[in-house]
């Protein structure tokens, strides 16, 4: 057998937070024990990163020689007393429970601007192991399975290791309840690397996603500035409707080491948390969102917005996403905003306000590109969607239109987009030209001909498919060319005995 400290690192993670998953099997709530474990992580990660930084045989170094970090959980400051060691130390002892909740509150009293009603939130006392009497010796296990080899941060030396984050997720996922209407990858990961692509986060961008269930697309994008441009000064911002996804997202961005990120609760177009010191909403160079596909809203509320941001019309009260887009649109920075939002198909061409709304963005050559996506992309949802990409400042006022159905890979039922299709699609938006079957640059004139009609199957027409003739096809061409042929020697059989009989040669 292969001893934990020898697996490769991705795996050694996550069979390690698995194991120790597995001792609290039969918790009450298999999420809230999830959190518990991911919670229990935090403060491991930060509890080593303290002990390496305080070293006093030097074995890490110190803390001014380490180098450039992603810090997130490494960066959090953890009172003496409250460090996982002391928990792992009295582990034998009754009353684990309270020791673990007690370090975990000294840890959020001690973060409060990051952890503040996190744990609260998340009902970390509902992933306890319900047999009380074996609660304690359960715990202890749990401590113990958390002190391996593979769970020993004090060498990263500040650093953060990305087997950590997927290790993570994959932990989340497997907790989502089965019929969960919103997994926690809710957007594609090859959608998350395009939308990012297309967005190109730099050095001190401001990073924001107003309907954020996870922070996938925020990792994405941290991931593509990070990777691409050494970016390490981006900010990360958003909201989340739910309470608790509120909580889970913060918890596991800290997770995937960011600590640069402002996730509150709620929906804008309900609560204005992004807001500057003076009221106004703050401006960012980046905004990703895949909202709700049922998105509602109240037209009242926006008549008396005191941001002035619908300016461009009201939506109907059922389908609130070209509200939200108008959010996004003031809160866009003036000169560097882009926009990258995952729309219901419906959005491009239903008439009404919608269709004034579209004409005026139109108009004012807002739109850049609009990416029709493969069907039933969403996981738990066959709603088609559509791509939209926003700038605030364009060198053209074509839009270019991509029917990415065709990219599509071909025999994979699972797979809808894969990296390929997302790398293609990221290609063609760059070379912003016109591809028979797959992508057709608009100009101003084709659009006012549709009237604001933005569905990609009005510019992209595929080319006809090249039938094979099927067998049936075939045997009737072939009976019909015979009977044309016997008519044929029929004709020629009688002008030949024309041309052989006696008349015909005395004449």
């Amino acid at each position: 057998m292969t001893l934990m400290g020898e697996l490769p690192g991705a795996h050694a993670t996550l069979a390690a937070l698995t194991s120790a998953r597995e001792v609290l099997v039969d918790a009450a709530d298999t999420e809230a024990a999830t959190h518990l474990l991911l919670a229990l992580l935090l403060l491991k990660i930060a509890s080593d990163t303290e002990a390496a930084a305080q070293d006093p045989d030097g074995t890490y170094g110190s803390p001014l020689t380490w180098g450039p970090t992603a810090p997130g959980a490494q960066m959090l400051a953890v009172p003496a007393d409250a460090r996982f060691e002391h928990l792992f130390q009295q582990r034998f002892a009754d009353g684990n429970d309270q020791r673990i909740l007690t370090s975990l509150q000294r840890l959020t009293q001690s973060n409060p601007a990051t952890l503040g009603e996190v744990f609260d939130v998340l009902r970390l006392h509902d992933g306890w192991p319900r047999d009380p009497d074996r609660r304690d010796l359960a715990l202890s296990r749990l401590l113990g399975r958390l002190s391996v080899p593979a769970l020993d941060f004090r060498s990263l030396r500040g650093m953060y290791r990305a087997d950590i984050g997927d290790a993570v997720d994959r932990l989340l996922e497997r907790a989502q309840p089965r019929r969960s209407k919103l997994p926690l990858a809710h957007v594609p990961e090859a959608v998350c690397w395009l939308m990012a692509a297309l967005m190109d986060p730099v050095e001190d961008d401001s990073i924001c996603d107003p309907s954020c269930h996870g922070g996938s697309l925020l990792l994405a994008a941290s991931r593509w500035a990070r990777s691409r441009h050494g970016a390490r000064r981006h900010r990360l911002l958003g909201q989340e409707e739910r309470d608790e996804g509120w909580a889970r997202t913060r918890l596991r961005l800290l997770l995937h080491g960011e600590d640069n990120h402002a996730i509150h609760a709620g929906t804008p177009l309900l609560h204005d948390m992004l807001v500057q010191p003076d009221g106004t909403l703050q401006r960012f160079h980046v905004q990703l969102s895949r909202p709700p596909f049922a998105l509602a809203w109240i037209p009242e509320r926006g008549r008396r917005d005191p941001h002035h941001r619908f300016v461009h019309g009201m939506p109907p009260r059922q389908w609130g996403h070209l509200a939200l887009l108008q959010h996004m649109l003031k809160a866009m920075d003036p000169q560097h905003g882009r926009i990258a939002m995952v729309v219901p198909h419906g959005v491009l061409f239903r008439r009404g306000e919608e269709a004034l709304i579209r004409r005026r963005l139109l108009d004012a050559n807002l739109i850049e590109c609009v990416i029709g996506l493969p069907d039933r992309l969403f996981a738990g949802t066959p709603v088609a969607t559509a791509l939209l990409v926003l700038r605030s400042v364009r060198n053209d006022d074509a839009v270019l239109f991509i029917d990415a159905r065709q990219l599509q890979p071909k025999g994979k039922r699972t797979v809808k987009l894969d990296r390929a299709a997302a790398e293609r699609l990221l290609t063609l938006c760059q070379q912003r030209q016109s591809v028979p079957g797959l992508a057709c640059r608009a100009e101003p004139a084709l659009l006012a001909h549709h009237e604001g009609n933005l569905s990609v199957a009005r510019y992209v027409h595929p080319d006809a498919p090249s039938c094979s003739p099927s067998l049936e096809t075939v045997r009737g061409e072939r009976a019909q060319l015979r009977s044309q042929l016997d008519g044929l020697e029929r004709v020629l059989e009688a002008n030949l005995l024309t041309l052989a009989s006696p008349r015909a040669r005395t004449g």
